[in-house]
């Protein structure tokens, strides 16, 4: 068998090969028309009608309550500590505690001012901690 010849393409060759679109657009899907559906309809003396679905039953929405909620209590039970107990420390006189998740913490402070940071960093709620000070 001889061997075959090779096939040279010439550019009026790929001209007349090449069917791409020249502009770039994507393809436009074809369109289905969707047929409208009718309600059905009853004959009545001569009359047409149309019978509609009942309607769906709405419940009214509840106006925003307006009273304040009770302010939250602690859930942790303060022990009874001696003075010297609750303050350990002769220079950190103010003291605080509060439950922090299933935590319980105390702390100790030099001065009111660190103590109300301490309440304004942490977001404590009023109610939910203790607050103590060495009577003299």
């Amino acid at each position: 068998m001889p061997p075959r010849k090779k096939t040279t393409t010439t550019p009026k060759a790929k001209a007349k090969t090449s069917k791409t679109p020249t502009s770039k657009q994507p393809a436009k899907k074809p369109s289905v028309k969707k047929t409208a559906t009718k309600k059905p309809t009853t004959k009545t003396s001569g009359k047409t009608t149309t019978t509609t679905p009942p309607k769906r039953k709405t419940t009214p929405k509840k106006p925003a309550a307006t009273r304040k909620k009770p302010e939250p209590k602690p859930t942790f039970k303060r022990k009874e500590l001696t003075p010297e107990q609750m303050f350990p420390y002769e220079t950190f006189t103010y003291r605080l505690e509060y439950q922090d998740g299933t935590e319980h913490r105390v702390c100790h402070f030099q001065c009111e001012e660190h103590r109300t940071k301490h309440i304004e960093r942490y977001k404590l709620a009023k109610g939910t901690y203790y607050i103590d000070t060495p009577s003299s």
